[in-house]
């Protein structure tokens, strides 16, 4: 196996963004996080939007979904805003 050693110039590591803060889609922090009924995995309230857009479905499941069968996660999205407070960040607001 090789080493690790970065490149001069190259951005100093952040703290890793635990898994489940990151959405399984698009991969980015969750910033408004909803489960999806069927499938019951949790995704970006703007990337269901984005699917809801395209197919109307569940992206996992392919079943029929709308923007009122999506559940907050209110749990996971404090915990979130608790992270980005530690680490001196503050999640953009709409």
């Amino acid at each position: 196996g090789g080493g690790g050693g970065g490149a001069a110039g190259s951005t100093p590591p952040s703290p890793a963004i635990p898994d489940e803060f990151l959405d399984p889609i698009t991969t980015s922090l969750m910033m408004d996080p909803v489960v999806l009924p069927d499938s019951g995995i949790t995704v970006d309230r703007s990337t269901v939007e984005r699917q809801l857009t395209i197919s109307g479905t569940d992206p996992f499941s392919r079943t029929e979904l709308t923007l009122e069968m999506l559940k907050p996660d209110d749990e996971l999205r404090e915990r979130i805003r608790t992270f980005m407070a530690e680490r001196g960040a503050s999640p953009r607001r709409r």
